[in-house]
């Protein structure tokens, strides 16, 4: 992956992008030597959504400047030694001593960004007015892939105000085939119309006077 690239994901994580960057990388190295980057990663993701995210307090404990390094590093070993990998482990602890812990979440956005685009898989968005069955997500996702040359990764939200169909967004690049942009683009057509009749019987007018 290019610099560029690694700048851009880093950045769209909200850390300094040769920060993130940085760590992100580094991690996934130790992760790949042992074939391990998609284990590491999931269990991030459960760190910060069930663990970080579930208990703020703890997440605060963390954080402190008030409390010492030292207390830090053996809470983290009481709280993950022996229920996450060994690298997720030392992780952790190397952002303690670096103070970096406050930048878990960026870091760990920038690394599973950076595998994504690596494995090339690109993270879809897919709004719908109601949720999708199998079925449809199956179809959907196989028409992605052709489309994309690439494994969309499928993140699946439901908006009851697009009244039916989808709005799929890759990227900067959004696909809006809800009703609620027809009904819209059927508005737009008829104030044109309107607007374009009510010019016509100005121009009539004007040539008849």
């Amino acid at each position: 992956m290019s610099a560029d690239a690694a700048t851009a994901v880093a950045e769209q994580a909200g850390e300094a992008p040769e920060v993130a960057r940085s760590y992100a990388e580094a991690l996934l190295n130790v992760a790949g030597r042992d074939n391990e980057v998609d284990a590491v990663l999931d269990e991030l993701d459960a760190i910060g959504t069930d663990v970080l995210q579930a208990h703020p307090k703890f997440a605060e404990l963390l954080t402190s400047p008030l409390i010492p390094a030292r207390e830090k590093d053996e809470i983290l070993t009481r709280t993950f030694e022996g229920r996450a990998l060994p690298t997720v482990v030392r992780f952790l602890r190397v952002l303690n001593r670096r103070g970096r812990l406050g930048t878990f979440g960026p870091i760990a956005r920038t690394a599973r960004a950076i595998w994504d685009l690596r494995q090339n898989r690109r993270p879809v968005l897919v709004r719908s007015a109601v949720a999708l069955d199998e079925n449809q997500v199956g179809h959907l996702r196989d028409r992605l892939t052709n489309m994309l040359d690439a494994t969309p990764i499928l993140q699946l939200e439901v908006d009851p105000s697009l009244i039916a169909g989808l709005v799929v967004q890759v990227g900067d690049d959004v696909y809006d085939a809800s009703a609620r942009n027809r009904l819209e683009q059927l508005r737009q057509r008829l104030i044109e119309g309107k607007t374009h009749e009510i010019q016509s019987r100005r121009d009539r007018f004007s040539h008849h006077g």
